[in-house]
């Protein structure tokens, strides 16, 4: 049986499971879906629903808004798999997954502030929208955290006091009444409620859980910041009790933080009278069983952490299935390229590369990519080197890499759920290609564009640098064979700004201003700087080069004056006589860059920007600033005398 029957059959099967989790339920009936909201996108986010046999309130549980807080991903881990008696839960461990990989508390700004702003050109914008439909679904909102040392009520020591957030259930509110609807909601009882019952199970004193009011809608509130936040949003504007509950970052273990989170989450349900069987505790080490990789959309093969596997040169890799002890959490990407995500994405091998696989920030397994001499460029992938192939979890088959090849994942290792990916909305989505074009695809070898009106050349898996403020407009694609007619250009992280109501991601014939129209959410590694090039035809990525933006930074800037030359460096000053003239003859970048897209002012005047250039002095102190188009390199003045 292919790969491909065996994903049918699965996706057909749970379309069935969603579509009964969407008709009214028959006695004793319980239902579950996996779902993934905008897949393969950085915004990527799961989504766990469970319905009860028997009808109760349905409770949402937020994990990993922030990525840098592995108690509270963790601990929501373990209600995905829970089977319920009565009620219902909605589970999304990783809201984050991008700030979970990199470890950051947001790599584009904390998520946890934006549920109140407008979010029309803002990274995190999908995600936040399908939390905000999540929360109108759900009777109870609980946002998992781990907080900085120990929350006290009063001040006792650096690390506890009133403006720490460990060990605590926060709420906006001691008591709140929606105005809408009316409804009075008693958040002080309910906290103060589950406090009872998770200090029943915790011996330490100094780890014992506190009710923390933000008092958030107070002018004089200490936590203003937090009208941004989940919990803010749900109780003000949906009329539901939520609750943010911390773990504090300094227990001695991230077992501990698990632990407690779960007390927390299991009394709350308690009070919300849904009832759940208990989450096992045990958080085995993280163990990578094999990889299961496809080149050039042949059998799979199943690589081992440490095994080498040799291609030619230019041939497309994909990484379909990663097989470990845990289901969730798991990425992969190639070592230095910035991606953070690589999964069930084409890669292409022009040059040696290690792929490293991940469950959550942690490193599973790597594998050497290398390349098959050019005589031997017509030969089927090879695998090299030892390793042993452990079994993913208890229970399931230990797979050699000849079986995996075979039947990958086998359908006995298929567990309780797998994943609908839901439409993205039609103004966002892609058009299918006809099966025709995908049979007419050329080989792209070359990116045609032009930097501030000079024209490049980008090969593909290239970089090409540029400063900051540089105007790139993206003309053609070079090929080797035709090309389907609706392959596209796209710069990630660009949209033209006559077309971002009907964005179609075709950039060519568009020019972007790197100072001001890139989307720091597509960079990939350094926040801000490298921006993949890709030629895509629908969903596929034909090649891929990247382009590298660079902050302009002044070296110096060199003057003449009464025949004499200053260097001067930035802010260096220069008395210069009023009215008098004044000769700016060469500008340095660091690095030996040159500018590209040049601006130059003096006393915010610009000026022609062909050096050497006379200038007269005027009769107050004047700033000589340097930019590369609208970004400012850097500055010197020019004092009156």
């Amino acid at each position: 049986m292919t790969v491909h029957t065996i994903y049918s059959r699965l996706l057909a099967a749970w379309l069935a499971s969603a579509l009964l989790f969407l008709a009214p339920a028959p006695a004793e009936a319980q239902d579950r879906q996996h779902l993934t909201y905008w897949a393969g996108t950085p915004q990527e986010i799961e989504v766990f629903k469970i319905r009860g046999r028997e009808p109760g309130p349905t409770v949402l549980i937020i994990g990993g808004i922030q990525g840098d807080e592995p108690g509270g991903y963790l601990s929501a881990d373990r209600y995905v798999d829970l089977e319920l008696k009565r009620g219902n839960l909605i589970v999304v461990p990783r809201a984050n997954f991008k700030s979970i990989v990199l470890s950051d508390r947001g790599p584009d700004g904390d998520m946890n502030r934006k549920f109140n702003i407008d979010l029309a050109r803002d990274p995190d914008r999908n995600i936040v929208e399908t939390l905000k439909g999540l929360m109108a679904e759900s009777d109870l909102v609980l946002n998992l955290h781990d907080g900085s040392g120990f929350y006290r009520p009063t001040h006792e020591s650096e690390t506890a006091n009133p403006h720490r957030y460990g060990q605590c259930i926060i709420a906006d509110a001691e008591v709140f009444t929606h105005p809408a609807s009316g409804r009075i909601i008693p958040l002080k009882d309910y906290a103060e409620d589950a406090v009872r019952r998770v200090n029943q199970d915790i011996d330490n004193p100094a780890y014992k859980f506190h009710f923390a009011n933000h008092n958030t809608s107070a002018t004089d509130s200490l936590h203003k910041e937090q009208r941004g936040s989940v919990t803010y949003y749900a109780l003000t504007q949906l009329g539901i009790p939520a609750f943010g509950i911390e773990t504090s970052k300094s227990l001695p273990s991230v077992e501990m933080k698990v632990y407690q989170h779960n007390l927390a989450v299991n009394a709350f349900l308690k009070i919300f009278e849904v009832e759940p069987e208990q989450p096992g505790l045990l958080l085995e080490p993280p163990l990578l069983s094999y990889l299961l990789v496809s080149v050039e959309g042949g059998p799979p093969l199943a690589v081992a952490d440490g095994q080498t596997l040799q291609v030619a040169r230019g041939q497309r890799l994909e990484v379909l299935h990663i097989a470990a002890n845990y289901d969730r959490g798991l990425s992969v990407a190639r070592q230095g390229s910035g991606s953070f995500n690589d999964l069930g994405r084409p890669l292409v091998i022009d040059q040696p590369a290690v792929l490293v696989a991940r469950k959550d920030s942690a490193t599973l397994g790597r594998f050497t990519v290398s390349l098959l001499p050019p005589e031997e460029a017509g030969l089927s992938p090879r695998l090299s080197g030892q390793a042993k192939i452990l079994p993913p979890r208890a229970g399931w088959p230990v797979a050699t890499p000849s079986q995996a090849a075979a039947s990958s994942p086998p359908e006995t290792d298929v567990s309780v759920s797998r994943p609908i990916t839901l439409p993205i909305p039609p103004a966002m989505a892609k058009p299918e290609p006809e099966a025709a074009e995908v049979a007419a695809v050329g080989q792209v070898t070359g990116f045609i564009l032009e930097v501030d009106g000079r024209p490049v050349e980008l090969a593909p898996g290239a970089q090409l640098e540029v400063l900051t403020g540089s105007l790139v407009k993206m003309v053609d694609l070079k090929s080797e064979g035709p090309l389907p007619a609706k392959t596209a250009i796209n710069l990630r992280g660009f949209v033209p700004r006559d077309k971002r109501d009907k964005n179609n991601g075709d950039d060519r014939g568009f020019t972007a201003d790197t100072g001001r129209d890139m989307m720091d959410a597509f960079s990939l590694g350094q926040k801000g700087q490298v921006y993949p090039l890709n030629a895509e035809f629908g969903q596929k990525v034909l090649a891929s080069a990247s382009l590298k933006i660079v902050k302009p930074a002044l070296a110096a800037i060199t003057v003449e004056l009464n025949g004499q030359s200053h260097r001067l460096k930035p802010w260096g000053r220069l008395g210069v006589p009023t009215g008098g003239p004044v000769t700016i003859t060469a500008v340095e970048l660091a690095g030996g860059r040159p500018l590209s897209n040049p601006r130059f002012t003096l006393g915010g005047k610009p000026f022609d920007p062909d050096l050497p250039q006379t200038l007269t002095m005027p009769n107050f102190n004047a700033n000589l600033a340097v930019f590369n188009g609208e970004e400012l390199a850097g500055k010197v003045t020019l004092v009156a005398k």
